[in-house]
């Protein structure tokens, strides 16, 4: 206390703590809860996407409770129409049954982890529609399938009908050649009858040697006028390899079309959006036609029970559900991506790669990019010869070109020629260094380079 009565100025503060400690905890903590925010702020930002994923996976399960056992199987994957995707899937449950009384609700698809909005869907019993087209192998030792394919036609459009598939049949037969294609205009029928009666009048014959042209017949039947809106189906029946480009020749038969090869068939394949459910002998050629394009393989030696097979075919086909989506990174990349589905529990994934290059669609940045180089180009040369203009020296008044006015040309001061002096009239008139030119010694006229006479008097030069 001072005299009077008040507390001293520094009796409250020890002596080891500054007078601007005070100011400075107050920072330290606005600093503190600065931080703290900022990491909250970015904790949020990380898992949100996740927390979005969740939330919206929990609502897709909430509509169905998940069985167990069930399976879910991607089919044909179209994306032909990117960034617009299309999916046929089957769901089977724990006893191998198809479970067909699934809505879009019960659907939940993500691609790269990120949910996406369903565009379209159709279950059973809604519009699907199939064009199909049988691509068979007509030589000598098919005659059992060719009977079963006649025997199970009718039983195999029914089921089609029965599940509400919209679908047309068509058939192209091959053996070292494409034998036939029904109806010349390439359209498909809607009538099982009619495509019953197309099988019933094949014969088996030839084809004693193998290969035979699978692929060729493939092309072919990629040609048939097909609706725009249909899922596209290949079935390749045959018991026989495949002939390649540039394979010897065959019953008369050259193999010389570049076509004639697995890669250029299969890009052929996902341009049109079509799958091929094969019934083959265990070559890779056909595993990879079934597994590159959504569709199934059936090795024909290791399934006696041909019938079976095709009805199992028909009723893959009757029971798909068709699911559309928008692709949530929509850009031209040439990136693979990765397609989830969840339905009851179960789930399936797809890679597909988006077969676009970088160009100018990818992004503006990539697009800038892209004509970076054409801009450069164009620009380049130009830029080359104005800066080569700036950095030469100026030339010599002696290299000065003359400059003509009327009949005489009047050259610079400094002009030295290779010319004889011809008198007064001829000293106004020297030739430039790169043009000598010849002067009359009788008239002093100006000739003509390399002129054996003068053009005025004719004298001799």
């Amino acid at each position: 206390m001072n005299r009077l009565g008040a507390p001293r100025a520094n009796a409250s503060i020890p002596k080891n703590v500054g007078v601007n400690d005070r100011p400075l905890r107050s920072l330290n903590a606005g600093a503190l809860c600065a931080c703290l925010a900022l990491c909250v702020s970015a904790l949020y930002a990380a898992i949100s996407p996740a927390w979005a994923l969740w939330l919206g996976y929990g609502a897709a399960r909430a509509q169905t409770p998940p069985p167990e056992g069930w399976t879910v199987t991607i089919g044909q994957f179209d994306a032909s129409k990117y960034p617009e995707i299309t999916l046929y899937l089957n769901v089977a449950d724990s006893a191998g049954q198809q479970v067909t009384d699934l809505k879009q609700e019960d659907f939940f698809v993500t691609e790269d982890g990120q949910a996406v909005t369903i565009t379209g869907f159709a279950g059973l019993n809604e519009n699907r529609p199939v064009d199909i087209v049988f691509v068979f192998d007509t030589t000598a030792s098919m005659s059992e399938e060719i009977a079963g394919v006649v025997r199970t036609s009718l039983t195999f459009a029914d089921e089609l009908e029965r599940k509400g598939r919209d679908y047309r049949l068509g058939l192209v037969t091959f053996s070292d050649v494409v034998l036939q294609v029904n109806r010349p205009d390439h359209s498909l029928t809607d009538r099982a009858s009619e495509f019953k009666e197309w099988a019933s009048k094949l014969t088996a014959d030839g084809g004693d040697g193998e290969p035979e042209n699978d692929y060729a017949a493939i092309h072919r039947a990629l040609e048939m006028n097909f609706r725009p809106q249909a899922q596209i189906v290949l079935i390749l029946i045959t018991d026989a390899p495949v002939h390649r480009f540039g394979d010897p020749p065959d019953g008369g038969t050259t193999f010389d079309d570049p076509n004639l090869e697995l890669k250029p068939t299969l890009d052929s394949l996902k341009a049109r959006g079509a799958s091929v459910y094969a019934v083959a002998p265990a070559f890779a050629e056909f595993t990879s036609l079934t597994s590159e394009t959504g569709g199934r393989f059936y090795d024909i030696h290791q399934n006696p029970d041909f019938t079976g097979l095709i009805n199992e075919i028909g009723q893959t086909l009757a029971n798909q559900y068709r699911i559309t989506y928008r692709s949530p990174r929509p850009t031209y990349d040439g990136t693979r991506r990765n397609v989830q589905v969840l339905v009851g529990g179960a789930q399936a994934r797809k890679m597909y790669a988006e077969q676009h290059l970088l160009n100018v669609q990818s992004n503006c940045l990539i697009g800038l990019l892209c004509l970076l180089p054409l801009t450069f180009a164009l620009i380049a040369p130009m830029a080359v010869r104005m800066v080569w203009r700036w950095i030469q020296p100026a030339p010599p008044a002696s290299q000065i070109a003359p400059i003509s006015n009327g009949e005489n040309v009047v050259p610079p001061a400094a002009i030295v020629t290779n010319a004889a002096p011809v008198g007064v009239e001829g000293l106004g008139q020297p030739p430039a260094p790169e043009e000598i030119q010849v002067i009359c010694p009788n008239c002093s006229q100006v000739a003509r380079q390399g002129a054996r006479f003068c053009s005025r008097c004719g004298a001799r030069l």
